[in-house]
């Protein structure tokens, strides 16, 4: 009889854990559950468009572990009019000794996208919003745009410095570094055959001195691919070295730019 109810029972379970996990995605912002003496609660508009783009932070004012959130929950709401269309929700963003909460760049890289980052849980995100009012949202984190402004390139900020690729035009993710099991990312080069970046050293070790070549990652973006290759320490120097895309941060866990 038991053997019978286990498969029904655990059908049961996944149907209300995948209902709660629905329901934490959708939770909207009530400003009753989040009283002034134990939260400051920041929000923003941003114009893009017909639509606008509303970020809001509750920021516990000090710290209790109940009733959550901990530290920082956040919305990124799409809106038209008094129409909230659709939104990324962030139930408990931790600090996990960085920055935390939703940031928007001083200044956006694209004039139809509005672009914003968030930071903590060991888990990144980029949220872009199109004209159209659509919401990406991918993993993420520091990046750089390509010339065309085809291409954001970066690391996912988390644990572990994945490659992420992100076609703007094509609004997805063309490479996730995570999923294809490739090293972790260092710095960014570039060189006449292109862009690629150097493995990060998770070990912290001090490098031999005596290695004359350095393993290097090409980025293939006409193919969409990251190739193996060798370089030289001379060469590498002679190389010129990319930085990310500066972001401004006000404080954690706040609504403003």
């Amino acid at each position: 009889m038991l053997d019978r109810l286990a498969p029904a029972l655990l059908m049961i379970l996944s149907l209300l854990s995948s209902q709660i996990a629905s329901a934490q995605q959708s939770r909207r912002f009530n400003p009753n559950f989040y009283p002034t003496k134990s939260f400051h609660v920041s929000r923003h508009d941003y114009l893009l468009g017909s639509f606008t783009v509303r970020v809001i932070h509750a920021k516990r004012v000090y710290e209790l572990s109940a009733p959550p959130p901990t530290y920082c929950r956040a919305w990124m709401e799409v809106r038209e009019g008094n129409k909230m269309l659709r939104q990324a929700y962030f139930d408990d963003i931790e600090p996990v000794g960085g920055y935390f909460g939703i940031f928007v760049p001083r200044h956006q890289p694209f004039e139809d996208y509005f672009v914003a980052l968030k930071e903590g849980d060991y888990d990144g995100r980029l949220l872009l919003v199109g004209m159209d009012g659509s919401l990406t949202n991918i993993p993420g984190g520091s990046y750089f745009l390509t010339p065309d402004k085809r291409y954001l390139v970066g690391a996912h900020d988390s644990d572990y410095a994945s490659l992420f690729v992100f076609d703007v035009p094509g609004r997805r993710l063309v490479i996730d570094g995570e999923k294809e099991r490739l090293p972790g990312v260092g710095d960014w080069y570039l060189d006449r055959v292109g862009y690629f970046f150097t493995e990060d050293d998770e070990t912290g070790q001090t490098p031999d001195p005596n290695q004359k070549t350095v393993p290097i990652y090409r980025l293939d973006l006409k193919h969409l691919k990251v190739t193996k290759a060798v370089k030289t320490k001379a060469q590498l120097e002679s190389d010129r070295k990319i930085e990310y895309a500066a972001w401004s941060r006000v404080d954690d866990c706040t609504s403003e730019r």
